[in-house]
């Protein structure tokens, strides 16, 4: 019995040996194809002349947009900035007498210095008319 399963276990080695090196590999070797190289028309043909490899095309056009991106950047750093003066409209006053103005109007600020905020909060008959 001991021979036979000696016998076997040498069987399995020699048969794993075989078919590990009657397996059909990939072969891929770091970017390096062992396939015909492409055929390039046109542009590609002359963008190709000088950058062959992948890794150069996408270099290179990484490098032009950093160089557009560079000179803009240099373009707009010395240059001042202009300002423009705001424009001030003044409108006519829309709001009634004794009424509450708008709080974006410039009339706000002037009816909470007035006298016109203390007459409202003390009357209840116009803060009803206000808020009611």
């Amino acid at each position: 019995m001991v021979a036979f399963t000696a016998l076997r276990a040498a069987s399995r080695r020699v048969a794993s040996r075989q078919a590990f090196a009657t397996t059909q590999k990939r072969n891929m070797s770091l970017g390096e194809s062992h396939g015909p190289p492409p055929e390039w028309e046109g542009v590609d043909k002359v963008v190709r002349s000088y950058f062959p490899h992948d890794h150069q095309l996408s270099a290179a056009i990484i490098g032009g947009y950093f160089s557009l991106y560079a000179i803009y950047s240099i373009s707009t750093m010395g240059g001042k900035k202009k300002e423009e003066t705001p424009v001030v409209v003044e409108t006519a006053s829309t709001t009634p007498t004794g009424a509450v103005p708008d709080i974006e109007s410039p009339d706000f600020e002037k009816f909470l210095d007035s006298e016109a905020l203390v007459k409202l909060l003390d009357s209840e008959e116009q803060l009803k008319s206000v808020f009611g």
